[in-house]
């Protein structure tokens, strides 16, 4: 007679993932939420030279935000490889939440010393 293992210590590996995607998702959805309470009109006398508050902080999303953001996820996605590798942990919130929170800590805090 052969026991099979407890589902309750199996890793959803699926339900870790969609937590770590949802810490991007929440990061993505709260600079857009931060866009929209910029102004978007131009400084009166500045001509053509300047840009808005809305345009300027849309273009270091785009140039300096996204890529940091990219390298987060990468570090993210290798973060949860070894946690659930290494690691007792079962519950999948804490490991989808563990292997975002870090890396998405660091590159808010470099992104801010800019």
């Amino acid at each position: 007679m052969t026991l099979a293992p407890s589902r309750i210590h199996l890793i959803d590996a699926r339900s870790v993932f969609l937590v770590l995607v949802g810490w991007y998702v929440a990061v993505v959805v709260s600079f857009g939420l931060f866009l929209s309470t910029l102004s978007g009109s131009v400084p009166n006398g500045c001509g053509e030279v300047c840009d808005s508050e809305r345009s300027r902080a849309l273009l270091f999303g785009l140039y300096t935000a996204t890529p940091a953001l990219f390298l987060a996820l990468l570090v993210s996605l290798a973060m949860l490889a070894v946690l659930v590798a290494r690691t007792r942990i079962r519950s999948s919130v804490l490991l989808g939440s563990l292997s975002a929170v870090l890396p998405l800590a660091v590159c808010g805090l470099l992104l801010a010393s800019l």
